[in-house]
């Protein structure tokens, strides 16, 4: 049986509910990135759990050279699809399909990317920690990673329980809880007579948790955010949780 995540993110719907994440999007993160670290647009690149390549392709009009990586092959067709319609000419972008439970690229990278809450997937901290594990073994010693999530205190104040949308010809009902740690939200896609159910289900962890997580790895969180904008993380405002940390 597949897991939630095989599950949904290999639907093609996955990438038009979350089609205001666009480019624009993208640009703001890693204008962030740029003027927060001094790092090279020579640099090499990962991007874990990269989905349908928005951030990679970014990174790569900036000159860096970036490897991507997605364990659904769909989304993983659609960022190569996504790069070869860019109109810029030769990025240096390429896309692997991979589990980031299991990979290790020994000390390539000069900086590695999590964006847009690709974690906590998992049932079990030793998965959702051996994240973090291979992204320290994957980078340079003085490397950075870039980290995105949610702010789980403001969601737990702030989650909407039910709410319903139309795209077009389908009825989208998604229905939120928050329960033992974990986050679920159940979307319900409606169309005509026929529906269908897909899932998202995440760990949630505080700030906290995130410190003592990537310090256990060997990674100095140097900076936090609270967007993509450079505004200072509060724990009772912020919605998102932005981690700048360095490989020591």
């Amino acid at each position: 049986m597949k897991s939630w995540f095989e599950e949904w993110f290999s639907n093609e719907f996955y990438l038009k509910l979350y089609q205001h994440r666009d480019e624009e999007d993208a640009r703001w993160i890693i204008n962030l990135i740029q003027r927060t670290l001094d790092v090279s647009t020579n640099s090499n690149v990962l991007d874990i759990a990269c989905g349908s390549g928005r951030h990679s392709i970014e990174l790569a009009r900036r000159g860096f050279e970036v490897t991507g990586f997605d364990l659904s092959e769909y989304l993983i067709r659609e960022a190569k699809k996504n790069l070869s319609e860019s109109p810029e000419r030769n990025l240096r972008a390429k896309f692997l399909i991979k589990d980031m439970r299991n990979f290790d690229f020994t000390n390539s990278f000069d900086l590695a990317v999590n964006i847009f809450t690709s974690f906590g997937y998992f049932e079990t901290d030793r998965e959702n920690y051996k994240v973090i594990e291979n992204v320290s073994k994957s980078i340079k010693r003085g490397g950075y990673f870039i980290f995105d999530f949610l702010n789980k205190k403001h969601l737990e104040k702030n989650l909407i329980p039910y709410s319903r949308k139309k795209y077009g010809s389908i009825n989208v009902i998604m229905k939120r809880k928050i329960r033992n740690g974990f986050v679920t939200k159940e979307i319900v896609l409606r169309k005509g007579k026929s529906e269908k159910i897909f899932s998202e289900i995440l760990r949630l962890y505080s700030p906290d948790e995130f410190k003592n997580m990537f310090e256990s790895y060997g990674l100095k969180i140097i900076k936090t955010f609270g967007d993509y904008f450079g505004n200072a993380f509060n724990e009772n405002k912020s919605q998102r949780l932005v981690i700048f940390s360095r490989n020591s």
